[in-house]
């Protein structure tokens, strides 16, 4: 007798092809298919790959996180540099630097989450100090003040009023208000997907 799917020869008693699993009998395969060999069965289980937790490298993660401060850092100087309020950029700093570290780091732990609450802390002020020693390098730099002198002017210039203490403060509170808007809604995202 032959198979009628794949034309091998099987035996009159078989139920089934031992080639491709067909049935030989359709009702004899029905009645008798609850006790076929798993191996004739076309159902048989598929094994489910095992999933992997990615491990987290800190120090590469911290090369990320830094390279995502330097993004979000830059555009707040260079929105600053086009008259525009750069606080949103405070968000851009956030985000960068979290996405940075896990991008290279692998995953977002809690070393990690530490070490980019670090630099997202000092990163907006270094960020709005540069632009400010732009502004003051425009006003002196005929004077022969270089940019490291104005960088390190920033602060008595603040203290002496000869920056506006009020719009400078204000900055720099709308600023660390987006970055916290930023680094919460990265943080809330990344660990409230960890817990399902």
């Amino acid at each position: 007798m032959n198979c009628k799917k794949c034309g091998a020869e099987v035996a009159t008693s078989a139920s089934f092809c031992e080639y491709c699993g067909a049935p030989i009998n359709q009702e004899e395969a029905l009645q008798q298919s609850y006790s076929a060999p798993a191996a004739y069965t076309t159902t048989a289980a598929v094994a489910q790959p095992e999933v992997v937790e990615k491990k987290e490298n800190v120090l590469i993660g911290l090369v990320g996180a830094l390279i995502g401060a330097a993004i979000g850092g830059g555009s707040i100087v260079l929105l600053g540099r086009m008259g525009i309020t750069a606080s949103i950029c405070g968000f851009i700093l956030a985000v960068c630097t979290f996405k940075g570290y896990e991008l290279l780091g692998g995953k977002l732990g809690k070393l990690g989450l530490l070490l980019c609450l670090v630099i997202i802390a000092v990163t907006p002020y270094i960020a709005d100090r540069i632009d400010w020693a732009f502004v003051v390098l425009e006003a002196y730099g005929d004077m022969g003040v270089t940019f490291g002198q104005a960088f390190n002017a920033v602060p008595a210039l603040v203290a002496e009023e000869a920056i506006d203490k009020g719009g400078y403060i204000s900055n720099l509170l709308m600023l660390y208000l987006f970055t916290a808007i930023g680094g919460f809604s990265v943080i809330f995202s990344t660990f409230k997907g960890k817990k399902k």
